[in-house]
């Protein structure tokens, strides 16, 4: 199963496009691959977002030239289970740092390492932010309008529509928090190969006008 989520966020520089959020692949064949990159490209989004945990047992370079098939610009940053040095060519790799784009800036921070500051160096508003982890979502500054994010996969299982267990110490496990924070909750397990009551996903972002 793979299904879409999506939410109705509220950006006047992005009014009227799409983005796709996905992560925590944890890749174990080539057909998932292919699954997902034909699931992404159904939507027809102008941006794709990647926020890491890419593989388990495809090699890394399959898994970055497949992803890189969709038919969108992409943006990622890498999860706790990626090595930098087999992930350096995955499409505008946002490592501490920021790119413009349509009026928006992009920035990205490393999973180990994540320097917020840096990553904001110079950017101008509005920011989105993509971080594996949602946990740093307390240190972001209120400047930035959009922190997306993965690393919990939901919980992988849920109980009356809360995570199990949650590698967040604040308890998130997927959804749009704060009106700010999206957790998408993955397409793939870790650990345990299992989910309940928690599909994997891949996260549909819909930019409406700011009412007002």
């Amino acid at each position: 199963m793979l299904k879409t989520t999506t939410y109705r966020i509220e950006f006047n520089e992005l009014a009227g496009k799409k983005a796709i959020l996905a992560g925590d692949f944890h890749f174990k064949s080539k057909h998932r691959v292919k699954q997902v990159v034909q699931k992404i490209n159904a939507q027809n989004a102008d941006y794709i977002f990647y926020v890491g945990d890419y593989t388990k047992r495809i090699p890394a370079n399959y898994v970055i030239e497949e992803l890189s098939k969709v038919n969108a610009p992409v943006f990622s940053v890498l999860g706790n289970h990626d090595m930098p040095e087999e992930f350096t060519n995955l499409p505008n790799l946002l490592n501490n740092r920021n790119i413009k784009t349509d009026g928006i800036t992009i920035a990205g921070v490393e999973y180990y390492n994540p320097n917020i500051q840096k990553a904001l160096e110079q950017s101008k508003d509005p920011v989105i932010l993509l971080s594996h982890n949602p946990d740093i979502y307390p240190k972001v500054p209120k400047r930035v309008k959009l922190i997306l994010s993965g690393h919990t996969h939901g919980g992988q299982v849920t109980l009356f529509g809360r995570p199990f267990i949650t590698p967040s110490a604040y308890g998130f496990g997927k959804g749009f928090i704060d009106n700010r924070l999206i957790i998408t909750g993955g397409t793939g397990t870790n650990i345990i190969p299992a989910r309940l009551f928690n599909p994997p996903e891949i996260t549909v972002i819909e930019f409406i006008p700011e009412a007002k």
